[in-house]
Formats: structure tokens, sequence, C-alpha cells
């Protein structure tokens, strides 16, 4: 996204923009306002979406401790923010950025199980709170998170491809 705006402004230093410019200038703002919508829709329902991943989280059984399963919890609640901020800057080599410090962090595979009802609570609690277009701008970002966390593709996020 960045770059693009400033391909335009640079271009804009030297002469006006012209028609082909402005078309794929007033595309990158469509594009940046539904993405920004999309981003306001997150941070506003942020608590709806993690309240009921928490209360199906307190109908399941893990070997992990309550600690454990608060610190995935939280990981998964900083993952859905990264995301969107990579999402709407349309940046995802931040989100990479972000994932490789949070992967050494977030333990090891006896974290799998949870991270993998993590990441299919978080599908289905966005799917209640998004439209497909908004899950269709940040599954991208999701599908890298649980590939990364996880290691392997959601089938909840494959269908969303």
């Amino acid at each position: 996204m960045q770059s693009n705006f400033e391909d335009y402004l640079r271009a804009a230093e030297d002469h006006y923009l012209q028609t082909p410019e402005m078309n794929g200038f007033k595309q990158q703002v469509d594009a940046l306002q539904d993405r920004l919508a999309l981003y306001e829709t997150l941070r506003d329902q942020e608590l709806i979406i993690f309240q009921a991943i928490a209360d199906q989280l307190n109908n399941e059984t893990f070997s992990n401790s309550q600690s454990d399963q608060e610190k995935v919890f939280t990981h998964w609640m900083s993952l859905l923010r990264y995301s969107a901020m990579a999402m709407l800057t349309d940046q995802p080599q931040t989100l990479t950025i972000q994932l490789s410090w949070l992967k050494d962090v977030v333990g090891g595979s006896e974290f799998t199980p949870l991270h993998q009802k993590m990441s299919e609570l978080l599908h289905l609690s966005l799917d209640a709170v998004l439209s497909q277009d908004q899950l269709a701008l940040l599954e991208p970002f999701l599908q890298e998170a649980n590939n990364t966390l996880v290691g392997q593709s959601s089938p909840e996020l494959a269908m969303l491809s």
C-alpha cells in the first residue's frame, strides 16, 4: 500500500496525475477504505469475537494448564491484531516479521492441539461477525499465521480461498 501511494505522490511532483494514474490512485483509496472498515470492525468487535472463543474453550479439555491456555488465547488475540494491521497496510512482510518472533514465544508441539482449536474457533467467530468480502481480505493473513503456529493449513481457512 505505502509504496503504491508513494509512487503516485512522486509522479504528482512532476506532473498532474493523468487519467490512468488517477484511476489507479482511486482504486488504491477504495481498497484502503475497505481495509479500514474491516480493521474498525475487528477493533470494535474484538470482545465479541474472543468471548465466543473463550466460551467454547471452556467446554473443551486440553492437557495444557489453565495458565498455558490463557497464554495461547492471548497470543491469538495478538495474532489477529497483527493480521489486521498487516491487512490494513497491505504489507504482509510486517506480519511475517511479527510471526517469526511470536513463533519462538508460543511454545512447542505440546501446544499444537490448542493452537489448532484456537484457529478453528477464531474462524467460526470471525465468520459470524464479518462478511464474506471482509473474510476474503483477512484470510491470507490468517492463513499465514495459521501455517506458522499450527504448521499446516486449516480446512476452515482453506475454504475461504
